[in-house]
């Protein structure tokens, strides 16, 4: 999650927005700052791939929602938590404009926590040297696991030399995976949407132009639903697609071929067409929307970090230029008087 300012333009003033999503909406902001296109205020390690995780998200940012200690590397990758203040008191000064990127619609989860699929695969699966790949395949058709194949994982575990105790077990029998279906996934945005208030763009997953394949052809019906779903809430769909279309999968994708990842030097590209579609749906008045439903809100950040607006910034630039460029001029303006003048002379 990444909160950020892009400054005043001639066709509007600054406006502050906050993207959620994978490295795929993440990774163009940061480029796009180191660039100076864009000024980021705060930001906090969580990737998120569904509309369940992004509202999770949100609310463990500002304070509504706890994540369970033991869980910690499937919601946030590491073992330890991120900071939670800085962000959430951005959260908390509202925001005009949610860049959203929703890129699947099947949800791991654990009792009430949401987890990244990303995350239960590398931290849960993949240590265990496929002592739990069968019971992975299983709970991956959207099955609860059966009792059996806990049990044999569970004693593939002991023979690995593995954890096998009682919490291993319990999450072996928690965690299941869902598939979320377009109605579903546009309440979800409704909540999203009403809670925060502001304007939203929903990102969908790109798609190969031409290819025809399994994954492509799901792709294009969850895009088809994900562009329902926001329309239903009042949002905006974003394809990226397009810039497939525009600029072809050599220069788009990585290595011109990966079905996951975009090529790093087309980041610029996309951050540009990120924001364009931000601008497009932003308030003209970039006055920021604060939450409706957020809850109390946290002390506000130092006068420095939020309140000094990049039009702001910019105005103050724009009235030390203009200053500097009258005292040049009236320099100027008095060393030709004064070698025009005549010249004193001492009285005798």
């Amino acid at each position: 999650m990444v909160v950020f300012e892009l400054p005043a333009t001639r066709e509007g003033s600054a406006l502050r927005a906050v993207s959620l999503g994978s490295c795929r909406v993440r990774n163009p902001m940061f480029v796009l700052r180191d660039r100076g296109a864009l000024r980021i205020l705060a930001e906090g390690p969580t990737p998120t791939h569904t509309a369940e995780e992004a509202g999770q998200s949100l609310a463990f940012f500002m304070g509504e929602q706890t994540i369970p200690e033991d869980l910690n590397k499937f919601v946030f990758e590491y073992d330890h938590r991120p900071v939670q203040e800085r962000l959430g008191r951005a959260l908390h000064q509202g925001a005009d404009v949610f860049l959203l990127e929703i890129s699947d619609d099947k949800q791991f989860s654990y009792e009430n926590t949401f987890l990244n699929q990303n995350f239960v695969s590398r931290h849960f699966v993949q240590p265990y040297r496929g002592a739990l790949l069968d019971w992975y395949r299983e709970i991956s058709r959207c099955q609860p696991a059966a009792e059996s194949t806990v049990e044999a994982a569970l004693e593939k575990l002991r023979i690995g030399g593995f954890r096998h105790d009682e919490d291993m077990a319990a999450l072996l029998r928690g965690i299941h995976l869902e598939k979320r279906n377009g109605d579903e996934i546009a309440a979800t945005l409704k909540a999203l949407t009403s809670k925060m208030g502001g304007r939203w763009v929903i990102v969908g997953p790109f798609t190969i132009p031409g290819d025809k394949g399994d994954v492509m052809t799901r792709r294009r019906a969850f895009n088809k639903a994900l562009r329902a779903a926001a329309e239903s809430c009042g949002a905006t769909f974003f394809n990226p697609t397009r810039l497939l279309r525009r600029h072809g999968k050599e220069g788009v994708l990585a290595a011109g071929v990966s079905i996951y990842e975009y090529e790093e030097s087309f980041y610029p590209t996309l951050g540009a067409a990120l924001i364009k579609q931000i601008r497009t749906v932003g308030p003209a008045s970039g006055a920021s929307v604060a939450p409706p439903n957020a809850g109390t809100p946290l002390a506000p950040l130092p006068l420095p970090e939020i309140t000094r607006s990049a039009l702001a910034i910019w105005l103050e630039a724009k009235t030390v230029a203009f200053l500097r460029r009258c005292r040049s001029r009236l320099r100027k303006l008095y060393r030709g008087l004064t070698r025009t003048s005549p010249v004193r002379r001492a009285p005798p």
